[in-house]
């Protein structure tokens, strides 16, 4: 099974999946992440040295570097089509079974695209007979999907599947972030074993990482 993890910003895999990412690997699945926005710096670090961080950051929760894939954008707006394209290029190239993207009430308008990109592209075997439909689409829980409801008239995430994780796993989730030098972020290390402990207690486990689920099939 080949997993893709589609998110607008780098290091927002880690904060929504990071836990995720690592059982899948462990387990012998293929993982790819593809980041729609490959503009962004951290801090007062250079544009350049974004995508070394990311490499280094994947690699200490065992993803393979070249299983990063960012749409290099020059430009502060990309059209939809882009987005579009450039995922369904990921998911063909890495022979994709499965997609991992935001839940679409996320707050910030890029991750909100992102969100809507993936899933236009989710819909390729449509367009090409040649494809095979996808075996799941995921939501994965995210910071401003949960836990900041400015608009009441918006359907919330609403989680229905869980993945149990070790303490090690959660660790090197938290680790990772801190790797990632954002300055910033809002989430902190507390919170997101905070959440991770609600969630594994919802799911009967110690530590959990909460998905809506689109759709699986069997």
């Amino acid at each position: 099974m080949n997993y893709l993890i589609v998110v607008a910003h780098s290091g927002d895999e880690i904060l929504g999946c990071g836990g995720t990412i690592q059982k899948l690997i462990k387990s012998g699945a293929g993982v790819s992440v593809c980041v729609l926005d490959g503009k962004k710096s951290y801090g007062e670090r250079k544009e350049e040295d974004t995508l070394p961080d990311h490499r280094m950051v994947l690699s200490s929760i065992g993803l393979k570097v070249e299983n990063l894939w960012t749409l290099d954008t020059k430009k502060e707006t990309v059209a939809f089509s882009s987005l579009v394209s450039f995922i369904e290029k990921c998911m063909v190239d890495n022979d994709i079974d499965s997609i991992i993207t935001y839940h679409p009430a996320v707050g910030d308008r890029e991750r909100r695209e992102t969100a809507r990109a993936t899933q236009k592209a989710s819909q390729l075997y449509k367009r090409n007979r040649d494809l095979r439909p996808l075996v799941a689409l995921m939501y994965m829980e995210f910071p401003s999907a949960t836990d900041v409801t400015l608009d009441p008239t918006v359907r919330w995430f609403s989680p229905n599947f869980y993945v149990t994780l070790s303490k090690d796993m959660l660790e090197k989730k938290e680790k990772a972030i801190t790797l990632m030098n954002r300055k910033d972020t809002v989430t902190s290390a507390e919170t997101i074993r905070g959440v991770a402990a609600m969630r594994g207690a919802q799911s009967g486990s110690l530590y959990s990482e909460a998905f809506e689920s689109v759709y699986i099939r069997v």
